[in-house]
Parts: C-alpha cells; structure tokens; sequence
C-alpha cells in the first residue's frame, strides 16, 4: 500500500478488491514441508496436470477420486474422461505409476503412511483403440494425450525400453510438431533448436551421451527421413501429434498396466 509506484485509484482498487491468495511451491504446515508432495493443506489435494499447471482440491471424507476427476472434465472442457484418471507417482521411481480406483476416498488416500512420498497426477490412463476418432471427438483429450506423451518422454518414464534411435525420432516429429503450431516450414533450418533449447525436445541422458552437434546431425536425418515417409499433405500439427503417438504406442509401457498377483 506505501508503494511510490502505486496510484491513488490503484491502491483504492486494491483495498476494495484485495489480490487473491497464490500458494507457493514449498508450503509449511506445522513444521513440515508440502513441497512436491500430495496436499497444499491439510484437506486440500494438489493435483498435477500435464500442460504444467497445479490444481487445489477441497476434499471431504466423502470426496471419491470420481469427485475430482469430474470436477476436472468441467475445469478442462473434457468429454471423453473414461480415458482419464488419478493416479500417484511415487516420487523417486517415476516410471511406476499407481491407478486409483473411481470409488476410492481421497480421505483414505492422503492418509496411507507412504503418502508423502508420493503426488497426484491427472493422467489419460486408458488409450484410446483410435487416435483420430479421439482427435475428432475431443481435441482438448487429445491435446493433453499429446503433452502427456512428450512430458513421459523428456521424464524418461519409459528408459527401461526406449531405444537411441527411437528418442531420436520422437525429438525429430516434435520438432516437426512445433514447426508446424508456430506456421513454420518442416524444412526449417535446424539452427532454430539453439534458439529453443535442444533440452526441450530430448531426454538428459541422451543430452549426457551425445554431444549436441551430433544429436542435431541425427534429428535432422530423422526429420528428412519423416518428410519422405509421410504424405506431404499431412503436415498438419494435428497429423504429426498421431504420429508421434503412433510411434510411442510401440512402446510396451506406454498403454500397458502391471498387475501384482499372488498364485
């Protein structure tokens, strides 16, 4: 309010229509530090999207794991939410993911002891049979299924089975994919990943085992390889999202789920 860089009629706004509480990264209940971890406070779930974004959930001891997925459809303007879900990541083995049933308690979740090693995502945990009926009838789920799949990759949530030459051609069609949202053409002069960062489009053990000069040799033989294979006709951003998926449904742990059984 003492601000010299503040107006008369901006502080007058300011104490009529007060700023909104923003909860920090790191917040401390009681001592204890609810970074990265499943609640904000105490009854208030943290949910993670895949676009970047955090949402806070008030729950009650009624509140189910359907509640917050459903409030999310509304949030996110989703239709076909039977591909999504909730699920907890444990926070130092990020390839294993475990699935919350629809009628579990969010009371009965947070209050498992091994909860703080844990957070909650919002994940399309059920693939779709067909990217393009997807893509048709929600492009919202289909956008997120997109940034879900690069997020896995740049993560290494599937290092257990992903090959050099498939990271390499996966960093070459989203490469291809960013071209195409900024109106550019495939045969860009890839100089431009300086520009962007070659960390924003592979993995840092590949960063770690390649030299950059190589890994930009590689992508753009990837690419070239890419524009002969596919109709020149569906360059659309949209065609080079499915094909990146299509290459990444190769992959075992993309769609697949690991159940523990006892005989």
């Amino acid at each position: 309010p003492k601000s010299s860089f503040i107006t008369p009629e901006k502080r007058a706004k300011l104490r009529s229509n007060p700023v909104k509480v923003h909860f920090a990264e790191e917040v401390e209940v009681n001592g204890h530090s609810q970074g990265n971890s499943l609640l904000f406070l105490p009854n208030v779930l943290k949910v993670y999207l895949e676009n970047g974004q955090t949402k806070a959930f008030k729950f009650e001891p009624s509140t189910t794991v359907k509640d917050i997925v459903m409030t999310l459809k509304e949030k996110l303007s989703l239709s076909r939410i039977e591909h999504f879900s909730l699920v907890l990541e444990q926070q130092h083995s990020i390839s294993k993911l475990l699935l919350l049933h629809d009628e579990e308690g969010i009371q009965q979740v947070v209050q498992k002891k091994e909860a703080h090693d844990y957070r909650c995502l919002f994940r399309v945990c059920f693939m779709p049979r067909s990217l393009q009926t997807l893509l048709q009838e929600d492009p919202t789920a289909f956008e997120y299924l997109y940034l879900q799949g690069v997020n896995d990759v740049l993560q290494e949530r599937f290092a257990i089975e992903m090959r050099c030459n498939t990271a390499l051609r996966l960093a070459a069609l989203h490469i291809q994919e960013r071209l195409s949202s900024c109106g550019q053409s495939p045969k860009t002069n890839l100089k431009i990943i300086k520009t962007w960062g070659i960390e924003n489009f592979v993995s840092s053990t590949l960063l770690r085992n390649m030299r950059e000069k190589d890994l930009r040799k590689a992508i753009g033989y990837h690419m070239k390889k890419s524009q002969l294979q596919h109709d020149p006709k569906q360059k659309s951003v949209d065609q080079t999202r499915i094909n990146y998926l299509e290459e990444l449904a190769d992959l075992r742990s993309f769609g697949g789920k690991s159940f523990s059984a006892t005989m």
